[in-house]
């Protein structure tokens, strides 16, 4: 509402916000969604345009619904640490006690717990985050960079067993190690070294060629020593991200290589919309790669105990579409994500080339086209089947990303410059103690 200057819209929510009562639910609270829409929107909020209501309720909603999540805990090493679980009854104020959480559920509290330090001058927050961050990151992998998504909460510990994936359960993890280094002022060195390795164990150990068109080339994943040939639309936030990564990169070569690994995954995402009869992105896809290095490569990690998993067409009709595209489409929904959208926006301002403008529109022309209904956007059925179907369910990160991003796009590049602000993975733009400037 503030960046669109919706004045009278943004009165009636910031009366809204100053009522809510964050010692009540109807349902259990989730940390993890609590912590990117409630924290990161009242904060971002906040630095669009200072209001101490909005201050407030962030503190409250942290100590109320956040902080009481984490519990003392340790490393198989000893290291002493907090780590939160998933989910906060409010109404017993108490967190529901789970073995497990998975890596982006804890690995995504740094942005927020970050900001809401530097506004308050309460370092609670952001130490609590960092040396949680920093206890995951000590963990052993085999895979430089890259870390099982399932963690047991006692003993905090890798579930080795778990998939390894940058799509759901552990993108945001990833996604925070260069953004909270830009939000630190860049005092913390660790947080890009582990995402440059990140960057690189990706393309050595999951990208993939595909049968069709080795120019295209989707990123697999790993689950109890199996290759999946699986991706998901969650994943095409990647290229904006590397985009972003490379900005702070030095070193010549890196930049130069992960420009070209940046290039090849967001053409890959770009794909998976323009070949469906929606020219709208499925939620998940698997492909036939085209040719077994993936494996080779994997193996020399895994001792020779890896099994593959590779993208079957059992029907007449399904074999055709192979040829005529390199993935076979998994879960056919579309979801109203931004992920892709989000590395436009990120090509978009880092080179000023407007073709992604125009790529930008092509891609709403078909959301708009097949999602929109009379009373708003909604899930579309499937997005290989014309006439759609829709579902009659409109996510509520429509907004706060999906259209966010693409209006963003063709505003001014002033507005919410990448110089002055970084974006948490709901979209919420926070404000950097001191600017910087590559946009």
């Amino acid at each position: 509402m503030l960046i669109m200057g919706l004045e009278e819209d943004y009165q009636q929510a910031l009366q809204f916000v100053k009522d809510i009562d964050f010692t009540k639910s109807r349902d259990t609270s989730k940390g993890f969604e609590t912590n990117i829409r409630y924290l990161g929107g009242l904060l971002a909020a906040n630095d669009l345009r200072p209001n101490r209501i909005l201050v407030e309720k962030a503190i409250e909603v942290t100590e109320l619904t956040l902080l009481p999540l984490f519990v003392d805990s340790t490393t198989p090493s000893g290291r002493k640490v907090k780590v939160p679980y998933t989910y906060m009854d409010l109404n017993r104020n108490a967190p529901e006690i789970s073995r497990t959480i998975n890596l982006a559920e804890f690995g995504t509290y740094t942005m927020e717990f970050t900001r809401l330090s530097q506004v308050t001058g309460d370092n609670r927050y952001k130490a609590l985050a960092d040396d949680l961050t920093n206890a995951a990151i000590e963990q052993p992998t085999r895979m430089p960079g890259l870390f099982p998504t399932s963690w047991t909460v006692k003993p905090f510990a890798p579930v080795n067993t778990s998939t390894i994936t940058i799509a759901g359960g552990g993108d945001s993890f990833y996604e925070y190690l260069i953004k909270n280094y830009i939000l630190q002022s860049k005092e913390n060195d660790d947080l890009l070294h582990i995402w440059q390795d990140s960057v690189e164990s990706i393309e050595n150990y999951m990208l993939s060629p595909t049968a069709q068109d080795p120019r295209i080339q989707y990123v697999a994943m790993i689950s109890n020593s199996t290759v999946y040939y699986s991706s998901q639309e969650l994943i095409c936030f990647w290229p904006g991200n590397i985009l972003l990564g490379i900005t702070q990169t030095e070193d010549r070569t890196k930049q130069q290589k992960y420009k070209k690994f940046a290039d090849t995954f967001f053409a890959s995402c770009i794909e998976t919309w323009k070949k469906t009869k929606t020219d709208v992105a499925p939620e998940s896809w698997s492909w036939t790669p085209q040719d077994d290095k993936l494996e080779t490569r994997l193996n020399k990690l895994f001792e020779n105990t890896l099994n593959v998993k590779k993208a079957s067409t059992s029907s007449k009709k399904e074999r055709k579409r192979a040829v005529e595209r390199t993935f076979k489409i998994e879960n056919a929904i579309y979801d109203l994500r931004p992920e892709t959208l989000e590395s436009v926006f990120y090509y978009y301002r880092l080179t000023g080339d407007k073709r992604y403008q125009d790529l930008a529109w092509k891609l709403y022309l078909g959301i708009e086209r097949y999602a929109k209904t009379n009373a708003g956007f909604t899930r579309i059925d499937n997005v290989d089947q014309v006439p759609a179907r829709v579902q009659d369910f409109q996510e509520s990160f429509f907004f706060a990303e999906t259209l966010k991003y693409l209006y963003l796009i063709f505003a001014d590049k002033d507005c919410i410059s990448l110089n002055d602000y970084v974006f948490n993975t709901e979209a919420h733009p926070f404000k950097l103690p001191q600017p910087i400037s590559y946009q």
